[in-house]
């Protein structure tokens, strides 16, 4: 009558019940409170003289961290099949912890040395139905053809104007298909820190991102640098910061009812980029483990070509920009009032093509000193172009309202948005609302206000002047 598997909550919220599961100190060593292995006594008791006592193989355990009393987080230990197993002699338990997978002792899983580890979820699997499951049923491989299809959970989506070509199935990727990718992500947490007296800078809480777009193009062929992907993601989390000017999202890009965009579930997106990694793809892109990171993906590392890396001497000991490789070796500037993951994948690998054209050549290390040569004279940044650059304040700003405050320390005090609007020096865009308590304002708004009026302004008489009185 028992299941096959069960899952049981360890309990321990206070620490009264944790001293339970905690090791106790003995003369032969610590002695732990968890086992390999748990026998469950059955509903039913005994029955024709035997026992109805079932036994249980402990194969996961889920646990929290504790760094601080208000820091933690949850690691799991898995127990894998003998038949997995890497030797006879090698431990069948291995941590998971993020990013990270690493193969522990019995010990480290199963052991509770102190109260910063706290068992959280323990999943057991009866012994004598092991063989009884049938996962046959389970898909073991996701379909291909989900590459092939096009499709899109918003109402309006704008087909023609959609810059994306997706893959036919002659196209499907192969080991060592090469694709070109970039991504953009919103904030759904702001960062919130404080500085200390000393000058160093303290994260009370770090910012919390989450993927708005991907875009991957091909890498090789007759259709290279054309996109295959160019999907926006759908989320029902509240979203504080759009990062327009980083990320080039905008705000009704993700709701399904304003967009017009190919917007997808975050379960779908994550589907074909697993895809792309378990078919063997080659990724390009500049600044990927970042982005991978965020993304919460895990591509191994030989999978992955960034040029970041490509284009980096060490001994300089400094990354170079995206946008100042496009400008200075592709002659193309990019970047301008918002970036686009179309145009940034395809500068990732144009930049990774020239590089293989020069290491053919013999010449890329000649150009790699030019390049670090040549970018210290613009500080590594490219020229402006006036026609990205956005609008400069004028020299003269027009009449300033009762109703601005006064500038004091750097910072502004509570004023009203639409005297500044109507100023004509911050645009719309500017005050987008980035991470502000107050929507539609913007911290930075305090420092643009400080360049244009000098902190000893005051505000007007509120009594008119007198007019001087006119000669006879």
């Amino acid at each position: 009558s028992l299941p096959p598997v069960l899952s049981v909550n360890a309990a321990a919220f206070t620490d009264e019940p944790l001293k339970i599961w905690l090791d106790r100190k003995t003369p032969l060593g610590p002695q732990r409170f968890l086992t390999p292995e748990i026998t469950v006594n059955a509903p039913d008791g005994v029955q024709d003289g035997q026992s109805n006592d079932v036994k249980y193989i402990l194969r996961a355990i889920v646990f929290q961290v504790r760094v601080t009393p208000k820091e933690s987080h949850l690691v799991a230990a898995v127990r894998i099949p003998d038949s997995e197993r890497v030797s006879p002699k090698s431990s069948p338990w291995y941590l998971f912890n993020d990013f990270v997978v690493q193969n522990i002792s019995e010990d480290e899983a199963l052991g509770f040395p102190g109260n910063w580890k706290v068992p959280c979820i323990l999943f057991l699997e009866r012994q004598d139905t092991i063989n009884r499951l049938d996962f046959k049923g389970l898909p073991s491989k996701l379909d291909p053809t989900i590459l092939c299809r096009q499709h899109s959970i918003a109402r309006n989506t704008d087909w023609p104007a959609q810059k994306h070509k997706v893959l036919e199935t002659s196209e499907l990727p192969t080991p060592g298909t090469v694709v070109a990718i970039d991504a953009e992500f919103v904030a759904l947490q702001q960062e919130e820190s404080e500085y200390r007296s000393d000058g160093t800078k303290k994260v009370i809480r770090p910012s919390l991102m989450t993927l708005a777009r991907v875009s991957v193009l091909r890498g090789q062929g007759t259709n290279s640098g054309t996109p295959f992907m160019d999907d926006y993601i759908h989320t029902t989390d509240t979203i504080v910061n759009y990062l327009t000017e980083f990320s080039g999202i905008r705000f009704g890009d993700l709701d399904p009812t304003m967009s017009r965009h190919t917007l997808l579930p975050l379960k779908t997106v994550y589907k074909k980029l697993r895809l792309l990694v378990d078919l063997g793809c080659i990724f390009v892109g500049h600044g990927l483990p970042k982005d991978f990171r965020t993304i919460n993906l895990f591509v191994p590392p030989e999978q992955v070509l960034d040029t970041v890396d490509l284009y980096f001497i060490k001994e300089r000991q400094r990354r170079l920009s995206l946008r100042f490789l496009s400008w200075y070796v592709l002659k193309e500037p990019i970047q301008g009032v918002t970036h686009d993951s179309i145009e940034d994948a395809r500068a990732a690998l144009l930049l990774y093509q020239k590089y293989q054209e020069h290491e053919s050549e013999g010449t890329f290390d000649d150009l790699l000193e030019e390049i670090y040569r040549e970018g210290k004279k613009t500080n590594f940044k490219p020229p402006a172009d006036p026609s990205s650059s956005p609008e400069v304040a004028p020299a003269s700003p027009p009449p300033i309202s009762p109703q601005i405050p006064r500038v004091a320390s750097g910072l502004m005090q509570q004023f009203n948005l639409n005297p500044m609007h109507q100023m004509g020096f911050i645009s719309q865009q500017q005050y987008s609302g980035r991470g502000s308590p107050m929507p539609g304002f913007d911290f930075s708004m305090s420092r643009q206000a400080q360049m244009h009026f000098p902190q000893s302004w005051t505000p007007p008489p509120s009594q008119p002047q007198q007019q001087p009185q006119q000669q006879p």
